[in-house]
């Protein structure tokens, strides 16, 4: 039954869509196997390539009334098993809906469709003077940067972070409007240019949903205008306890930051091993870069007094990088880390924890010794800002057990990181790999409040099925 109703929803489909919109072969599907996780793979019985945002409502309705799941599908770099088809279904991708609709500088937003990859934005923006502030950072792919592959609807699926998250916040919180699709197919449209809504958060729920409550087909984002001058520091230390306070004492001296990103020796010596090398110090235990932003004295101003902070809370060298092109090469290591670790280790595991940042040293240690206790090494890499940890989990799958034991070590780094009062992901999400972890975070009654909130909006459970949830 469940095949002839793939065939009839493909064939409708294909009406309104074209030839070209659907997907059904066995070779295209092997693509939408997987998703960034690399861990976890589903087949998909169809995919399909909505171009506005009444096509998706279409293929939306049409899969709802076969009762087929229904997954949503960006570029495909989700961290957390987010984006594979674990029931089958069909995967709705976003990949057409790539238009800059609208660019409003009197309000200050961008309107763009979900498939808009996040560093287009910013590419478009440049010559008014005008940046999208979420810079995501990593990526374990070849391409300095994950801001360059993401789309905007992923990265509001997730609500992912990103360098600059410290002084700009995560992806909510550049959110003015979304316009998304129901389950059923209806069309809902959410906020505005305005800056305040009246009622409940419905922005802040459908972001970080993963899909599993509706589909993102357009939004309009936050733009600010680019400062003139920014300024990079860069500190090394002799052992990461140190590094994490040097984090705690820069947040309480006042200043503010655009980043402050934080790689330990392992992650150096990856990145230094590669194309993207930078000159970074392979002999510090750890690296912490900072940038600073404003007129050109203003940010030398801010740079100065960050870099005084750093000595006096025991960085063993100190440097101001005020060479654009320079500083531009040690960002572009930095966001390269993930994508280096082949230099260092076969394969990895990367998880995504969160912890109040004055618990960053023991988290770190933590992190290290969950790794050493199996025999395996784990670079730390992540944002210090905001407390948003990425250890990432060496192991090598030719041997056997040892894909397990990372896998082990990430989740035992993960329940860490909710003893020290934090949670299970900052910005990759929950998706599937993570969902046995949830109960650790909430009580049964909440998880079932969540529940309820999904079944309001998906009574047949046909969003992203398998996902969150325990």
């Amino acid at each position: 039954m469940r095949r002839n109703a793939i065939s009839d929803f493909a064939k409708k489909a294909r009406e309104f869509l074209g030839e070209e919109g659907v997907l059904q072969e066995e070779v295209d599907l092997l693509v939408y196997e997987q998703d960034g996780t690399l861990a976890l793979r589903g087949k998909a019985d169809v995919v399909v390539f909505p171009r506005t945002v009444q096509e998706m409502a279409k293929v939306v309705e049409l899969a709802y009334n076969y009762g087929i799941p229904i997954i949503g599908r960006g570029s495909g770099t989700s961290l957390s098993g987010g984006g594979v088809p674990v029931t089958g279904g069909v995967i709705v991708s976003t990949a057409r809906m790539n238009k800059i609709l609208e660019i409003d500088l009197e309000n200050e937003v961008a309107v763009v469709q979900a498939g808009v990859i996040n560093d287009w934005i910013n590419a478009y923006l440049a010559r008014m003077g005008y940046q999208y502030a979420i810079d995501l950072g990593f990526q374990y792919m070849a391409d300095p940067g994950s801001q360059r592959v993401s789309t905007i609807g992923g990265n509001i699926a997730h609500n992912s972070g990103g360098v600059k998250c410290f002084k700009y916040g995560v992806t909510v919180n550049q959110l003015r409007g979304l316009t998304i699709v129901l389950p059923t197919g209806e069309v809902r449209r959410i906020g505005g240019k305005e800056f305040e809504q009246a009622g409940y958060d419905l922005i802040g729920l459908i972001t970080g949903s993963e899909g599993t409550l509706a589909l993102i087909a357009e939004a309009i984002v936050r733009i600010v205008p680019t400062y003139e001058s920014s300024v990079t520091i860069l500190a090394k230390f002799a052992d990461l306890p140190t590094a994490g306070r040097a984090v705690s004492a820069v947040i309480a001296s006042g200043a503010m930051p655009v980043a402050m990103e934080l790689m330990d020796k392992l992650a150096v010596e990856a990145v230094e091993s590669g194309p993207y090398a930078a000159g970074l110090p392979k002999d510090a235990e750890a690296v912490l870069l900072i940038q600073v932003e404003g007129s050109l004295p203003g940010a030398k101003e801010e740079a100065s007094k960050v870099a005084e902070v750093l000595r006096r809370s025991g960085a063993s060298g100190v440097e101001i990088v005020e060479d654009p092109p320079k500083a531009a090469k040690i960002w572009a290591a930095r966001k390269q880390a993930f994508g280096a670790m082949g230099f260092v280790g076969p394969n990895y595991v990367v998880e995504d924890g969160t912890i109040p940042r004055k618990k960053l040293a023991e988290a770190l240690m933590l992190a290290r010794a969950a790794g050493a206790k199996r025999g395996l090494r784990v670079a730390n890499v992540f944002h210090a800002g905001d407390g948003n940890l990425h250890p990432l989990i060496l192991y090598d799958e030719r041997k056997p057990g040892e894909r397990e034991k990372a896998i082990e070590a990430g989740e035992e780094i993960l329940e860490a990181c909710v003893e020290l009062g934090g949670t299970i992901t900052g910005e990759h999400g929950v998706g599937y790999m993570k969902k046995k972890l949830l109960p650790k975070m909430y009580r049964r009654e909440e998880i079932e409040l969540m529940k309820a909130i999904k079944a309001v909006f998906d009574p047949k459970g046909l969003m992203n099925p398998g996902k969150i949830f325990p």
